[in-house]
C-alpha cells in the first residue's frame, strides 16, 4: 500500500506494474479499492494500474469535515501524486462516484488524459441523495437526521415500495450503504466534504470533442441509480463516445465490465490506440 501524504489528509492507494502507460482506477461510494480486484489481471507488462481509497474510504482520510475537497484541493493533489509517481499522461478509469471523480480530472488536466473508461458515473445526472445531501439550511439538517436517526426514514420507504411507488432496487441500495451508525456516518460526512466537486459538464463534452479523447461509457441493463436513458443527453453530444450496456445492475458492474473485456478483448477502451 502507498500513501499520499497532503495537506488535507492522506490518500492510499495500491501501485501494480511500472509501464508507461498509466491508468487512475476510481471505486465507487462504499467501496475501496479492492472494487477493481478484477481489473488487475487485465493489466499488460507496459502498464501501470494507480488504484485509489478516495477519502472517507478504504485507508484514505481526511483532515476535517470542515475542510471541504474543492477543484483547486483535488488539482493540487493529483500534481503531488504525478510528481511523485512520475508520470504526466494518464488513462482515467471510473465507477459511480469514481465517475465522477474521473469527469473531474479529466476537466481539471483534459491534455494529460489519454482515454475514460465510466462505467454508471455519477455526475453526469445528479440523483435525489446527492441533492439531499447538499440542500441548504434547514434540509441539510434534516438529512443529517435522517442519516443518524434512520429508523422512521426506512418506514417510510418500506410504505413507499409497499405501494409500488419506490423501487425495490433503489431501496435496497440505500440501506446497504446505511446499514450502520459508521457507515451512515461516512455518508453524511463524504457527501458534505465532497459537496463542491460538480463536474461542468458543457466544458468537458467541448474538450472531450475537440481533443477526440477516446471514451467509453458502461451501463448495467438493470442499473436503477444510473440508467442508459439518464445518460442519454451527454452520451449524445460526443459523437466518438463508445456505450457498452452489460446484462447487470449497479452493484456488479465493475466485475461484469472486467469479464466484458477480457472475453471481448476489447482493450482499446483502457487505453487510446
Amino acid at each position: 500500500m502507498e500513501f499520499l501524504e497532503t495537506a488535507f489528509g492522506h490518500l492510499a492507494y495500491q501501485k501494480y506494474g511500472n509501464g508507461p502507460e498509466v491508468s487512475l482506477l476510481f471505486h465507487g461510494f462504499g467501496q475501496n479499492l479492492k472494487a477493481y480486484d478484477t481489473f488487475i489481471p487485465l493489466r499488460k507488462p507496459n502498464e501501470t494500474f494507480l488504484v485509489f481509497d478516495l477519502f472517507y474510504h478504504g485507508q484514505s482520510s481526511w483532515k476535517s469535515i470542515n475542510q471541504k475537497l474543492t477543484k483547486e484541493i483535488w488539482r493540487s493533489i493529483l500534481i503531488q501524486l504525478m510528481e511523485k509517481e512520475g508520470f504526466d499522461r494518464f488513462h482515467l478509469i471510473g465507477y459511480s462516484m469514481g465517475g465522477k471523480f474521473s469527469l473531474l480530472t479529466y476537466e481539471l488536466f483534459p491534455c494529460h488524459v489519454k482515454s475514460l473508461l465510466l462505467m454508471a458515473p455519477d455526475g453526469i445526472k445528479t440523483g435525489f441523495w446527492y441533492n439531499m445531501a447538499t440542500f441548504p439550511g434547514i434540509l441539510n439538517r434534516i438529512f443529517k437526521h435522517v442519516v443518524f436517526h434512520p429508523k422512521r426514514f426506512f418506514k417510510t420507504m418500506e410504505v413507499l415500495n409497499s405501494l409500488g411507488l419506490l423501487q425495490s432496487s433503489i431501496m435496497k441500495f440505500v440501506k446497504s450503504q446505511m446499514h450502520t451508525r459508521t457507515m451512515r456516518a461516512q455518508v453524511y460526512f463524504t457527501w458534505n466534504v465532497f459537496k463542491p466537486l460538480q463536474p461542468d459538464l458543457g466544458s468537458i463534452i467541448k474538450i472531450i470533442r475537440l481533443n477526440q479523447t477516446p471514451i467509453t461509457l458502461v451501463t448495467g441493463k438493470y442499473d436503477m441509480m444510473i440508467t442508459t436513458a439518464n445518460l442519454e443527453k451527454f452520451s449524445s453530444k460526443i459523437a466518438h463516445l463508445k456505450t457498452v450496456e452489460l446484462e447487470c445492475g449497479h452493484n456488479s458492474l465493475i466485475e461484469e465490465t472486467a469479464a466484458y473485456l477480457k472475453s471481448s478483448n476489447d482493450r482499446n477502451v483502457l487505453r487510446s490506440e
